[in-house]
């Protein structure tokens, strides 16, 4: 897989971010704090510049990218490899899910696993996808797959908060777009009780302890370019390199309105505002709601589908890999929302949907077993 990689993206490649954490690295090993200055980067047909925007847990889940730092054309070979093992990672990982019991849809308490409906084969087939992804294009050379595996594992093991605390921190310490997701988290463990909110907290106190270590870091600098530096990223990264992906994009809705309208509409901190309001106003009513008592994944897979699109529309610069987040919280959610009855012998195959397998309980006054 690695090879046919390498093989389709000889050329024409756009790599900022494995190039800029490829130069964080350099400074990382010279002893200089990697979020104190400014990188000047490759794009179209000259550079731009701007500073390390990834958070620092990027250099612990790529330091392995260090034993190969050889480019081959565009490409990154080290990035190259670890994009191809966490892409891996996270299709294992989903496809496992896929194939047993997701322990997730409390409605339904068959005791068989064989003939549970919830073994729904979506998960195993769509695993595949993560791991085909790579060969297709180098847009995604962003290193997003060690987000996505962080915050999917981090989903997975919510009944553990410690577990999903350190987890899904430590995403938000890799990527951005993970922040909008932690206060649906907190809220989970929250309305659980305070012993279980606390111990979550507790299992993020890693990933807050990584970030303060680099800020004390003198002349420190990772606020500004983690958080200050996004809200003020530049609607087209070069206007003069030429690069087509600075001149069309379905993905930012301020972008497309800044190209449209020739730099006159500028309104990306508007739009993330509107986004930040509409969010936590979503987050306020699980925190009140019995509804989310009782469907807590389903609200939960919900709110972070509306947060990846939100964010990928309102960013001033939005890119098509941010979408990638959507699809294993998707199959989550068509396996929750449609499992297999006919599995279910018991049940029989004439039961097909949730709302069949309710009436069949309550004719019944019974689970089948």
């Amino acid at each position: 897989m690695l090879g046919v990689f390498l093989l389709v993206n000889q050329k024409g490649s756009y790599n900022d971010a494995s190039e800029i954490i490829y130069y964080a690295f350099q400074n990382l090993f010279e002893g200089t704090n990697p979020y104190s200055t400014d990188y000047d980067l490759n794009w179209g047909t000259s550079t731009f510049t701007q500073p390390f925007n990834y958070g620092p847990m990027t250099l612990l889940l790529l330091l392995p990218a260090m034993i190969l730092p050889i480019w081959y054309n565009d490409l990154w070979i080290g990035m190259t490899v670890l994009i191809n093992i966490y892409s891996f990672l996270t299709a294992e990982y989903i496809s496992q899910l896929g194939s047993r019991d997701m322990r997730m849809q409390n409605r339904a308490t068959i005791s068989h696993e064989d003939k549970d409906p919830r073994q729904n084969q979506v998960l195993y087939y769509g695993g595949i996808f993560f791991w085909l992804i790579p060969v297709g294009t180098t847009c995604i050379t962003v290193f997003i797959y060690a987000p996505i595996f962080l915050a999917v594992v981090a989903f997975d093991k919510l009944r553990h908060p410690v577990i999903s605390g350190v987890l899904i921190s430590l995403a938000a310490m890799s990527y951005q777009l993970i922040y909008l997701f932690i206060p649906v988290f907190v809220i989970y463990h929250f309305k659980r009780g305070w012993r279980e909110a606390a111990r979550f907290i507790l299992g993020c106190l890693p990933a807050l302890l990584l970030l303060l270590l680099f800020e004390l870091w003198p002349p420190g600098g990772v606020i500004n370019s983690l958080f200050l530096y996004t809200g003020d990223m530049p609607y087209n990264k070069c206007p003069t390199c030429n690069n087509d992906f600075d001149q069309w994009s379905v993905f930012s809705i301020p972008r497309i309105l800044y190209n449209i309208s020739d730099g006159a509409i500028q309104i990306g901190p508007l739009l993330r505002l509107i986004l930040v309001i509409l969010l936590g106003a979503l987050c306020l009513w699980y925190l009140f709601s019995h509804r989310f008592d009782q469907f807590e994944e389903f609200f939960l897979i919900r709110y972070l589908l509306a947060a990846v699109v939100g964010f990928t529309l309102t960013t001033n610069y939005g890119q098509s890999h941010y979408l990638i987040f959507l699809f294993p919280f998707l199959l989550y959610y068509y396996q929750m929302k449609k499992p297999d009855f006919r599995k279910n012998k018991p049940i029989g195959a004439g039961i097909l949907t949730w709302k069949d397998f309710d009436e069949y309980v309550t004719q019944n006054h019974a689970l089948p077993l």
